[in-house]
């Protein structure tokens, strides 16, 4: 029960965030407003970077997670590339952020896969 609140918490706290930077148009905020928007952001992503630790107590709930982290992974890669393959046909530019973000995204894939196969 208390992971399920800790996920729904961190769902309206993200669903605050969005409702923010909708509504409060963020091209006419403050400082401020953004400095507190980014403030939450990053609690946001270090909130979210502790979901599905913690001891685990039986298979099922190890599969659990590597399904979890992989539909993550998946879903990132996805969305990057979606953001890319718009602004190169849209744009006719690519932000290199994404570029980057989904150049580490895969390189840590890459490198996990490869430190734990000879970790055994």
């Amino acid at each position: 029960m208390k992971t399920i609140i800790y996920y729904v918490f961190l769902l309206v706290f993200i669903a605050l965030i969005a409702g923010a930077l909708i509504i409060g148009r963020p091209n006419v905020m403050g400082m401020h407003q953004m400095l507190g928007l980014g403030a939450a952001l990053i609690l946001y992503t270090v909130g979210m970077s502790f979901v599905g630790e913690g001891k685990n107590q039986d298979e099922r709930q190890i599969l659990h997670k590597n399904l979890a982290n992989r539909a993550g992974l998946l879903a990132g890669t996805i969305i990057f590339s979606l953001g890319i393959l718009y602004q190169l046909l849209a744009k006719h530019s690519v932000d290199y952020w994404l570029l980057a973000g989904l150049v580490v995204i895969n390189l840590t894939k890459l490198i996990s896969l490869i430190f734990l196969d000879h970790a055994n």
